[in-house]
């Protein structure tokens, strides 16, 4: 059997017996398919168009499509088992066969061919940075690509399901392999520069679950209550001859980059008690409480933050409504997309605009009701009410973590800092509009937190990392979430968009 696939202008022939399921052809053969929900049925993003062939309509499909899109041809790939040849065309995959985007961040890189340089990365579940830098700062140049894991599920949990039946190896082997095409990119680029930077290996800053994918730790643990890793400590593997080191984690899933977001913020000197939170699949929330103590947690947010799960959602990428506004008098829309391209879909920091918007434009009741279970946007693009819902659980989660770790803390903080690339494209306003944060607290977006601390952590002797590492050990305080009596009713008052 014959399954041609066409997908961002590339055409790819598939040749295998029939059988399996359409997903796990396209998966197999590499082709980047947004699978959000594992192959499950139920994030509705892993659709294809056929064009030649046929496939059969299931009872899934009929919940994910309307009729007229049925007759055109569209199907789950994921509920779709080819007995014939086909022809399908995949819409709005971003690649993980693209070369890594290299960015120089200074006008002149043979300035410091011969200074102290180091090599760090930014290990995201959903994108990765590797970047050299100067000994403590600054960043150089970076190489950005997709994380190679995507098509084994949009959030960390799902990725840590397939590794339960399917062995954590396939997902080592594609982490290694984003890092090793951005290394190669960067190569490429500035020769000089990273043979000097790569003398001591790359560090990575990343969550539980992408340290314990790298290093080939065992997940079983990670992956069921209590949530927690196999090891903490900061693991050593190698890639292609190049060491690869990832920073210690804290306990569940904060990890390596929290640890990373942690030194940033230090790095700033500030002294009164904050809060660090980085917004995504799993947001991670810390509060130092200037008394010796780091209280932190993970709230289990979902990938709504990041446009999946969410019925017309993608990824930051062109044609994503990034920004949102309503004029309630005129009942009109003016949307603007990343790229300045036609409006395919909705990305995180767009579905908090439209949220934001349109409870105070009274489209939306503060308790989350959608009239009619549609909001029509522009074009085909929707707002359905399972989207509203499936935001308020994360945001809810997000706030929850928030307000019970300054609870144990013991004291307010003077500020949040947002950690992330995300957070760096957020309207504060639109974010207190939706009560995704404690309000009344100054908030600021510190970009990439988990590339600098990296960078931070590999300026320092092997002296300085024990030193810092014993400090952290004194003054972890962790909260596992699911285990506080309190929990529960905090996150239902939490699910209303009103400011509590």
């Amino acid at each position: 059997m014959k399954i041609r696939v066409s997908c961002r202008g590339e055409i790819t022939e598939i040749q295998q017996p029939a059988g399996a399921r359409l997903l796990d052809y396209l998966q197999g053969a590499g082709i980047p398919v947004n699978a959000a929900c594992g192959g499950n049925g139920t994030c509705h993003k892993c659709r294809v168009k056929v064009e030649e062939g046929f496939l059969g309509v299931t009872s899934v499909d009929q919940l994910a499509f309307r009729e007229g899109e049925l007759k055109n041809g569209w199907r789950l790939s994921c509920q779709s088992r080819p007995k014939t040849n086909v022809s399908v065309f995949l819409p709005g995959a971003e690649s993980v066969r693209s070369k890594p985007r290299v960015i120089p961040l200074v006008a002149d890189l043979s300035a410091f061919e011969n200074e102290a340089l180091v090599l760090a990365c930014d290990l995201g579940s959903t994108g990765v940075v590797v970047a050299i830098a100067h000994k403590g700062g600054p960043v150089l140049l970076e190489a950005h690509l997709l994380n190679k894991q995507v098509p084994y599920g949009a959030d960390v949990m799902t990725r840590l399901h397939f590794a339960q039946t399917k062995g954590v190896e396939p997902l080592r082997k594609v982490a290694f392999d984003t890092i090793r095409s951005c290394v190669k990119a960067l190569r490429e680029t500035a020769p000089k520069l990273y043979d000097r930077a790569a003398e001591g290996g790359v560090f990575c800053a990343g969550n539980s679950a992408m340290a314990s994918f790298l290093n080939g730790w065992n997940i079983e643990t990670l992956a069921v209550s209590p949530f927690q890793p196999a090891l903490r400590d900061a693991g050593e593997t190698s890639i292609d001859g190049l060491s690869a080191h990832t920073l210690p984690l804290l306990a569940g899933f904060v990890g390596g980059d929290t640890v990373a977001g942690i030194l940033a913020i230090e790095k700033r000197g500030v002294e009164e008690p904050w809060m660090l939170v980085d917004i995504g699949t799993n947001t991670e929330v810390v509060i130092n409480n200037g008394k010796g103590e780091l209280w932190f947690s993970s709230a289990p947010a979902g990938p709504a933050f990041e446009g999946g799960n969410i019925n017309q959602g993608m990824r930051a990428e062109s044609g994503a409504i990034s920004v949102a506004r309503y004029d309630a008098g005129k009942k009109h829309w003016d949307f603007e997309t990343i790229g300045g391209d036609i409006p395919r879909g909705i990305c995180g920091s767009g579905l908090i605009d439209l949220l934001a918007e349109s409870v105070k434009g009274g489209l939306i009741t503060p308790d989350g009701f959608v009239e009619g279970g549609r909001l029509d946007l522009v074009g085909d693009i929707a707002l359905l009410a399972d989207d509203v819902r499936e935001f308020q659980l994360a945001k809810s989660a997000t706030r929850t973590a928030a307000d019970l770790l300054i609870q144990r803390a013991g004291v307010k903080p003077r500020r949040i800092y947002l950690a992330g690339t995300f957070a760096q494209h957020l309207r504060l306003d639109s974010v207190a509009g939706v009560g995704l944060l404690p309000e009344g607290i100054p908030a600021e977006a510190i970009g990439n937190a988990s590339l600098e601390g990296a960078v931070l952590y590999a300026s320092m002797s092997v002296a300085e990392r024990a030193t810092f590492i014993a400090r952290l050990e004194k003054m972890r305080r962790p909260v596992e979430l699911a285990l506080q009596d309190d929990f529960q009713d905090a996150f239902v008052k939490n699910l209303d968009f009103k400011i509590i």
